[in-house]
């Protein structure tokens, strides 16, 4: 009975340790903060298909929009935090000997997200972003 006891405790340990508690956001959450601050997301039309800041990173792809008619934002979407870490040491890799124009990147959860542009809103995007994980306890 006792060896029943145990193994049922570590078999318990062990689902535990492998759920999955790490925050998730969505693309359409994201369109939802960014509408939520009056930032009007239009599809990037006209980009050069060789910016870096619409390359396939850690084998996604972005969605990529325009802000304020000529700032690109550019949303990865991964299953998980470690695919945006590992994003970003490709986009690293990838731009480490070209004359990346300035740029911010923002890793929050599962999403990276580059902009090209200076808009305080965006900050207030990332934001509400950062609220959102922390608040899904």
């Amino acid at each position: 009975m006792k060896k029943m006891m145990v193994i049922l405790v570590a078999v318990c340990f062990m689902l535990t340790g492998c759920l999955d508690r790490e925050k998730h956001l969505t693309l359409e959450q994201m369109q939802g903060i960014f509408e939520k601050h009056e930032i009007p997301l239009s599809a990037a039309k006209g980009v050069h298909p060789d910016n870096v800041f619409i390359k396939t990173l850690n084998k996604v792809k972005p969605e990529a929009f325009m802000i304020n008619e000529d700032q690109l934002v550019s949303i990865y979407v991964y299953n998980s935090s470690n695919g945006v870490k590992k994003a970003i040491k490709d986009f690293e890799n990838k731009t480490a000997a070209a004359d990346v124009t300035a740029h911010k990147k923002y890793q929050v959860a599962n999403i990276l997200m580059i902009y090209d542009g200076v808009d305080a809103r965006v900050d207030e995007v990332v934001q509400e972003m950062r609220a959102l994980v922390d608040d899904t306890d």
